[in-house]
């Protein structure tokens, strides 16, 4: 793994891209986020996030979804190159692909020779939605497989935890593990910006995840997002029209006091009666949404300023890391990592 961390500010600039994806054109999707991260660079940002399925979409219906997912991992280059271009770190939202590591691939590094064009399976491989963090020497510093799906993407995507559990199994090239078993779902990335953890969306449901991350000694956790409100039952509506905002806002408030992190939460945007609700936003302990952060879903680019001396300060007042580090913490999680 690369090692591009340094000594870093504790305030910086990150760039929260609302990007508002056209179905299955990854072509244009990645034109429209290149400018977005350009123009953050020229903004003085240190860091670039985009949203989950930002390349895409969420056409899992469609045939292509999972044609066009066996050639995406090149974008991750075109990030990297990026990247190292404009001296900014990026968190490319998520992008949907079938196994980057794996030698039957035509995506992976490698898997062509002679400069021949790939030939893509006609089988339905299995996909995986994965976000990684890019430092900006253009070096991916970690990656993260989204763990906990919503209940629609369990049809079609493959989970972290399980395509882990199954390259064991097959003695997998893209699992290397030790005599313990497979690596846990998640796993700090030492970056430029600090120890940072990856979740993606519905991930925020689940306490354990930022807890895991947290226990590592991440400081900040940047979470990809494609979060409608299209899909909550007639029964869940009638409980009122903002049910999943309330979710939002609540729920990633609770996960940054609770842990003492800075969170970067970074949703698609769009149409409001499409519902698209946005709400991309930075969110400290001690001080909750950050000033500048998106309150619609209105498509676009916000500036926003991330100041991590707020965790610090939350810990030296709550001292949850002190206790979860405790040799007799009660709650019974593993101290070994």
């Amino acid at each position: 793994m690369a090692t591009s961390y340094e000594t870093f500010s504790q305030g910086f600039k990150v760039a929260l891209i609302q990007l508002h994806p056209k179905p299955l054109d990854l072509e244009y999707n990645f034109s429209a986020a290149a400018a977005y991260i350009r123009d953050a660079a020229t903004q003085g940002a240190s860091l670039a996030v985009l949203p989950e399925y930002h390349l895409s979409g969420w056409v899992p219906e469609d045939p292509q979804f999972s044609v066009l997912a066996q050639t995406a991992y090149q974008y991750v280059g075109k990030y990297q190159d990026l990247a190292k271009e404009l001296k900014i770190n990026i968190v490319p939202g998520t992008i949907v692909m079938v196994d980057p590591k794996s030698n039957s691939s035509p995506s992976a590094p490698g898997a062509t020779t002679n400069g021949t064009t790939p030939e893509i399976s006609t089988q339905t491989p299995a996909l995986l939605n994965i976000a990684y963090f890019i430092a900006y020497t253009g070096e991916i510093l970690g990656s993260y497989t989204k763990a906990n799906l919503w209940h629609p993407e369990r049809t079609v995507l493959t989970s972290g935890p399980h395509a882990t559990r199954a390259a064991t199994h097959h003695d997998h090239a893209s699992a290397p593990v030790s005599s313990e078993g497979p690596p846990p779902p998640h796993t700090m990335i030492e970056t430029p910006l600090g120890p940072v953890g990856l979740v993606i969306c519905w991930d925020i449901a689940f306490p354990e995840a930022f807890r895991a991350l947290v226990r590592q000694g991440a400081r900040l956790i940047i979470v990809p997002t494609y979060w409608t409100t299209d899909d909550l039952t007639e029964e869940a509506r009638n409980y009122g029209p903002d049910v999943d905002v309330m979710f939002l806002k609540s729920v990633l408030i609770a996960r940054s006091f609770e842990n003492t992190c800075a969170v970067i939460f970074c949703n698609v945007g769009g149409p409001a009666d499409e519902g698209y609700s946005g709400l991309s936003r930075v969110v400290l302990p001690l001080v909750g949404p950050v000033e500048g952060s998106f309150d619609s879903g209105e498509p676009g680019m916000r500036i926003v300023e991330v100041d991590m001396r707020t965790v610090d300060a939350a810990e030296e007042n709550y001292k949850i890391r002190e206790d979860l580090a405790r040799e007799d913490w009660h709650y019974g999680y593993s101290h070994g990592i």
